[in-house]
């Protein structure tokens, strides 16, 4: 019982403060995956050659600053994403809403490591502290096994998450692996490697019924989550070797059967310095972005990158499966504030729950123009699907097929009745939904995070053509 106690006061600490984590530098992205939901957080306030982990930093090897007072360089290493999750809500049969979904964990967890039991959807503490791990596993080694020239098996390809102990209810075949002897018993000594995608990968298992959501405060789904991070050491293709591409599987471990689900994509974006970005959507391909709301990024900041800014775009290149077997894209798409109003930072469950349909905390729906938000300056009485289309919905999908009265294409330049907002800092959640996640059943879900570099100056065109290319890239090679 005392080392019951102190199991459990230790996985505690560990899942509250240190979230397992492990670090993808493959090509010109360096970030850190933490294994509990925490995508590419900078956990760290320092900058320079000395940084502990990464927020998602790009180009991985930083930029080289020259000090003309100090006739010395040095490196600062800029990002554009300082936090990534997803969240996820439900009703079940009794119209009950549940709801897991975290941002800064700031107010606690909803998610912990490790699979859940197929029989009652639940987990214990030596469940979680088995699974505190992202696991690295990188193609080179994986064709060393190949090949039968790999003499010393790293660790991660040792111990990969294959099987769940079924003994004690847990499923019997978890992270995905190609069984070269075909006995169904995952064995790198005998040949059997991970089959991931990408040339490197890391991997993660974790769920949202160990504890009480304290975050959300949301009733738990009784999901089981598997995270594959992934990308390509593609020197001479400079849009692959500026994106990585993530693919999540939902399983739903609880005996309940939920209708209307929605999936969450919630971005903080920085670009640079934190508190001078736009941010927009591209409703026929299917993404969101934050890019530089001026010419220079930043005032000099160690953060900052300058006069050479990317845009970051986050692409839902496949979302979870609709009811028509359809899958879904981008179903709605807004930003909120930093801020308590009714289009402020979601506090409790609904409110989650709400931003996933495209409304905002007091439940009513977002409306064209301005800041979406009903009766503000310069928002019509239009409701709409998506936040700053500018000209990406020629069709008005997003208004129901209504052309919006409005002078000119709805961007941040043209936000508050034709004048520009001020730059800020940004955070965007894009959602797909409504869905059904019955017992026993996986929904999957794919993304890519593209880091376009403009040629001269940000342009909507030019930033297309690399959304298309990694769309189509993922159709032809990696949409299996």
């Amino acid at each position: 019982m005392i080392l019951f106690v102190i199991m459990l006061i230790i996985a505690g600490d560990m899942c509250a403060q240190w979230h397992p984590g492990a670090t993808i530098d493959i090509n010109n992205v360096k970030t850190t995956l933490y294994g509990t939901g925490n995508f590419f957080r900078m956990r760290t306030n320092g900058y320079g050659d000395n940084i502990a982990d990464y927020g998602y930093t790009v180009p991985a090897d930083g930029i080289q600053i020259y000090d003309a007072e100090t006739n010395e360089t040095y490196t600062n290493y800029p990002g554009t994403i300082y936090q990534n999750t997803m969240w996820l809500a439900g009703m079940d049969a009794d119209n009950k809403l549940h709801c897991a979904a975290v941002r800064f964990n700031q107010n606690g967890e909803d998610f912990w490591s490790g699979p859940l039991r197929t029989t009652d959807a639940t987990t214990d503490i030596y469940g979680v502290m088995e699974y505190h791990h992202v696991w690295k596993i990188k193609r080179s080694d994986i064709d060393g096994i190949i090949n039968k020239t790999l003499t010393d098996i790293p660790e991660d390809i040792l111990t990969w998450p294959a099987h769940g102990n079924t003994e004690d209810g847990y499923a019997k075949n978890l992270a995905p692996f190609v069984d070269t002897d075909g006995d169904g018993i995952y064995n790198p000594k005998k040949g059997d490697y991970p089959d991931i995608l990408g040339d490197m990968a890391l991997y993660c298992i974790y769920n949202d019924n160990f504890e009480v959501h304290t975050e959300s405060e949301g009733e738990a789904l009784g999901v089981e989550i598997h995270c594959m991070l992934y990308g390509f050491n593609a020197p001479d293709d400079e849009k692959l070797n500026n994106t990585l591409f993530m693919r999540s599987w939902i399983y739903n471990r609880s005996s309940n059967d939920y209708n209307n689900m929605y999936a969450g994509y919630w971005t903080d974006f920085d670009i640079g310095f934190e508190r001078d970005d736009f941010i927009g959507c591209d409703v026929e391909r299917n993404y969101y972005y934050a890019y530089n709301g001026s010419a220079i990024d930043g005032m000099g900041e160690p953060e900052s990158y300058g006069n050479n800014c990317p845009a970051q775009m986050v692409m839902i290149l496949g979302g979870p499966t609709a009811d028509n077997n359809e899958r879904l894209g981008m179903s709605y798409f807004l930003y909120h504030e930093n801020s308590n109003s009714d289009n402020g930072d979601p506090i409790k469950a609904q409110d989650y729950y709400n931003f996933m349909q495209g409304k905002w905390k007091n439940g009513e729906r977002m409306c064209f123009g301005g800041n979406g938000v009903p009766g503000l300056p310069g928002v019509t009485d239009l409701p709409c699907d998506y936040m700053f289309p500018y000209d990406s919905d020629p069709d008005n999908i997003g208004t129901g097929g209504i052309t919006p009265e409005f002078n000119g294409y709805w961007s941040e330049e043209t936000g508050n009745n034709g004048n520009p907002n001020n730059p800020y800092d940004r955070r965007g959640l894009a959602s797909s939904g409504p869905f059904t996640l019955k017992s026993g059943n996986v929904q999957i879900v794919d993304r890519a995070y593209v880091t376009y570099w403009p040629t001269n100056g940000f342009d909507r065109d030019e930033m297309d053509v690399w959304a298309d290319y990694i769309k189509n890239y993922f159709n032809n090679n990696l949409n299996k």
